[in-house]
């Protein structure tokens, strides 16, 4: 699905996993000039500096996944088809309706809630009808990072919390291969700030920002390297289990991209085609 001919306005859509670091790299888009709208979920104890969430976008996805009888965190596969039909046409509609009136008549606007990630392929058919430009943001960590966090919040095991990433993750990353995409670890984002943002700005096209003082105090004040709980080496992912495995191979697959070791290429792709026939044959074992 290639982008609308003589698209007037542009959007780039935050996505990754949760509990991954979105909504730091979401401020950093704000910090960049990107309007994220003024109508955000209100901050909680796990996220005190805030989620960057427009609270009807979040709407609007719980509204998805409960159509597909899902939770944000269940571990069921999504069939493509599933988005087909008369209840995804409405809320297709809807969406459509709410970005138009929010965001659509901006030049420059994005979105950030990790549902977005699972529901890649109504995002994508949304965003073509409005005729937007659309790019992508891909916000990793490492996964035991997450599953550490997912811990903490709700007892999550490690072995649901691989799955989770993986559900999150793979399957649907092919949908927006021919479109302009960026892997932004955070990690790395808390180890360089400017530089990850420079990073972002250049590789997505943004213009200069009007004045430096929002990305200063974004680097400065924002990220809080207190609320960074555990740091592990990319290669450390417990791989004792196929989905270990599997996790452990497209988490250091994506931090190639994320640290410029690799290039997002034709080989990137293929190499991810193999990932998502290894996770459909774990999904149907």
């Amino acid at each position: 699905m290639s982008s609308p001919k003589g698209a007037a306005s542009r959007a780039i859509a935050v996505i990754g996993m949760h509990r991954s670091g979105t909504s730091a790299v979401a401020r950093g888009l704000q910090a960049l000039g990107v309007y994220l709208g003024n109508d955000f979920l209100d901050a909680q104890p796990e996220n005190p500096t805030g989620y960057w969430e427009d609270r009807c976008i979040v709407e609007l996805n719980e509204r998805v996944l409960k159509a597909l009888d899902l939770r944000w965190d269940d571990v069921r596969p999504i069939d493509r088809r599933e988005f087909a039909g008369w209840q995804m046409w409405r809320l297709r509609r809807r969406t459509m309706r709410y970005l138009r009136g929010r965001f659509a008549r901006r030049p420059l606007w994005g979105f950030k809630d990790p549902r977005t990630m699972r529901l890649l392929p109504f995002w994508r058919k949304i965003l073509h009808d409005c005729k937007v430009d659309d790019a992508y943001l891909l916000v990793i960590r490492h996964p035991a990072s997450i599953a550490a966090s997912l811990y903490a919040r709700q007892q999550t095991d490690l072995q649901t919390a691989q799955q989770l990433w993986l559900e999150y993750t793979v399957p649907f990353l092919h949908e927006i291969a021919g479109k302009p995409l960026i892997v932004v670890d955070y990690d790395l984002l808390m180890r360089d700030p400017p530089g990850q943002l420079q990073r972002i700005a250049r590789r997505l096209e943004l213009p200069a920002p009007e004045s430096s003082t929002e990305v200063e105090r974004f680097a400065e004040d924002f990220l809080d390297e207190k609320l960074r709980h555990t740091i592990f080496s990319p290669e450390q992912v417990d791989a004792g289990t196929d989905a270990g495995s599997l996790t452990h191979d497209a988490f250091l697959a994506l931090y190639e991209l994320a640290s410029d070791r690799k290039a997002l290429n034709a080989e990137f792709w293929r190499q991810w085609e193999d990932i998502v026939l290894r996770l459909r044959s774990l999904q149907s074992g």
